[in-house]
């Protein structure tokens, strides 16, 4: 089970990425891909970039979950 305070915390930098990133991952990923929009593939990759990132911090160096 993942501890609520990570919850919390994982939902204010969602909700700032929303903000800088002038848009959703999904508003990116499905409709600017869709319309070919280059801000919208560099946005998609950076999301995935980081969740990778985070998935490998969090698993393999901090030894959660």
């Amino acid at each position: 089970e993942v501890p609520t305070e990570w919850l919390i915390v994982g939902g204010l930098i969602v909700g700032v990425g929303v903000y800088f990133g002038a848009g959703c991952t999904s508003g990116h990923g499905v409709c600017g891909i869709a319309r070919l929009s280059p801000r919208s593939v560099a946005a998609t990759l950076t999301f995935m970039a980081a969740a990778i990132v985070t998935v490998f911090v969090v698993r393999h160096v901090l030894g959660a979950l």
